[in-house]
């Protein structure tokens, strides 16, 4: 099902996108008032704003459209009653984002830090319009570790969503993801070789990364997995599969090791 043009890719800016469920309460509770949704071209999931539709839509933007007159003609009557310059002051942040999730990612919280950029890509009718800021953010995040954040930043590099395209960039993120062991970065890995993004095209090492990624329970690998296999000879398939368990036991030795040492 193809939604409606009012939802659109903020990586590609197609408008062919569809809805995604929900992976976790967690993932719903720090995405309040959006929903997620996954672009058919680039395979982009994003959050925004609940798709309405008919006269419940009509009726919203009618309303909508009511309060910022009147708010504009508040303004313009009380704006000589506002003492110097209040009336122009900036906003420090948009009005989706609380101040303790702002706090804590001035204070060096990774993950308020994702919040935050996620709020500022996808979080309404100016989303994408902070998308430098946003960067900003999830470099800070991906430095400090955070996977979920080198996946984000390693997206937008590719896309050149925000940043300036680079592909080394989308590289080095997603792949710093991929061999932590993120599921995400493992499925966006598996896409660049395929692609031959930033990497030489090689279905071998596609089918490693989509393959592994799979077995973290990335859902949409399984089927870039099965496409990639199509491609392959019985000897590259088996070659693909042999990697794939040898760098899978490398990250649970590599993890074995780093909690021994806790």
């Amino acid at each position: 099902m193809t939604l409606h043009a009012n939802v659109t890719c903020p990586a590609c800016t197609s408008q062919d996108c569809r809805k995604s469920g929900w992976r976790s309460d967690v993932e719903r509770q720090m995405n309040p008032g959006l929903r997620p949704y996954r672009c058919r071209v680039c395979h982009h999931r994003f959050w925004a704003p609940r798709a309405s539709s008919g006269r419940r839509f009509a009726f919203s933007a009618g309303a909508l459209s009511l309060v910022v007159i009147a708010i504009a003609v508040f303004l313009a009557f009380d704006e000589p009653r506002v003492g110097g310059n209040a009336a122009h002051e900036p906003v420090a942040a948009p009005a989706a984002i609380d101040p303790y999730t702002l706090r804590a990612a001035e204070e060096g919280d990774a993950e308020a830090q994702v919040r935050l950029a996620k709020l500022l890509l996808f979080g309404g009718a100016q989303a994408g319009a902070q998308a430098a800021e946003a960067v900003r953010w999830l470099q800070s995040a991906a430095e400090k570790g955070n996977s979920a954040a080198m996946v984000m930043l390693g997206k937008l590099y590719r896309s050149g969503f925000g940043v300036l395209q680079d592909y080394g960039q989308a590289v080095k993120w997603i792949r710093t993801a991929a061999e932590r062991g993120d599921p995400e970065g493992m499925l966006e890995l598996g896409r660049l070789y395929r692609d031959g993004v930033g990497a030489p095209r090689d279905p071998v090492l596609a089918y490693v990364w989509f393959n592994r990624a799979a077995a973290a329970r990335q859902i949409d690998a399984v089927r870039h997995r099965a496409d990639v296999a199509r491609g392959l000879t019985a000897d590259q398939l088996k070659e693909a599969q042999a990697q794939s368990a040898a760098l899978e036991a490398r990250q649970r030795d590599a993890k074995l090791a780093k909690d021994g040492r806790k």
